[in-house]
């Protein structure tokens, strides 16, 4: 009986393998449930808007920084404990995650039914073309692994200046750039050194997994409206690129000491 859900169930993810690249299957139903409400205020977590978002155009947001497990976006972009729906009305989040989270049997389900999909430039692009309508926003966890290796407690470092995939697409599709900081996502898990890495983290309770309680804060930073080019050039790329490293800094140099690391200094490498 196992080997056959097992045929049954390996057989239908192979049918359905490329929805994770076609814009996934969100429930508002699961996206509604209290559970989330319950998760959210363990810590708690709440969002915050500085601008209205127009419907009728797509946005890719760059949520910083990743932090050890990226409670924020999870919380504020999958489900609607924090009222997404209310704060952004007509604007429809899809939380980009790295592909493997897909290749896990019944998890997939929950994160496709979330709103999840793939972080791929295929994935991006049925969002942002216009093809599946407007008011998309495409929430990219900009810094990757690379800024979960640089997490540290009572720090803000964000590994940005390399990544540039993001923009080209904002240009080549024409849509808007949004600044996303989470005050509080590094705070949940210490790291401490020993003889084997310096990598060790240590969250509360006994076996050290279970986050520390400590507020995040997800702030929406304004739009950059982007015209559209099709073949962007690498002049254009920097430009953008530029112009967004210096929204996402103003952006945390005036919310930081809402949020107590007005003594924390900004690091973008």
């Amino acid at each position: 009986m196992t080997l056959l859900i097992g045929l049954i169930y390996g057989g239908w993810m192979y049918i359905d393998r490329y929805t994770d690249v076609r814009g996934g299957r969100s429930s508002s139903c699961l996206r509604r449930l209290s559970i989330w409400s319950i998760v959210s205020n363990y810590f708690p977590i709440k969002l915050i808007k500085t601008e209205d978002l127009d419907p009728n155009r797509n946005y890719i947001f760059g949520y910083h920084p990743h932090g050890a497990l990226t409670f924020g976006a999870g919380i504020n972009f999958l489900t609607e404990a924090t009222h997404f729906s209310t704060l952004f009305p007509g604007i429809c989040p899809h939380l980009m995650i790295l592909r493997f989270q897909f290749l896990v049997p019944f998890s997939r389900e929950l994160f496709l039914n979330l709103g999840a999909c793939r972080v791929s430039r295929e994935s991006c692009q049925y969002f942002l073309n216009g093809s599946s309508g407007q008011g998309n926003a495409v929430v990219i966890v900009c810094g990757g692994m690379r800024e979960l290796y640089l997490t540290e407690y009572q720090t803000m470092i964000f590994y940005l200046k390399k990544r540039k995939g993001f923009i080209r697409l904002a240009l080549e599709n024409g849509a808007s750039l949004v600044p996303v900081i989470s005050f509080g996502e590094n705070e949940h898990y210490r790291r401490y050194k020993n003889w084997i890495s310096n990598r060790w983290i240590w969250g509360r309770s006994i076996i050290g997994y279970l986050p520390v309680r400590h507020p995040v804060t997800t702030v929406v930073g304004k739009p950059i409206h982007v015209n559209q080019i099709i073949d962007p050039s690498q002049t254009d790329i920097d430009q953008l690129h530029y112009q967004y490293l210096q929204a996402i800094e103003q952006l945390y140099n005036i919310n930081k000491a809402n949020y107590g690391l007005e003594h924390v200094k900004l690091k973008i490498i």
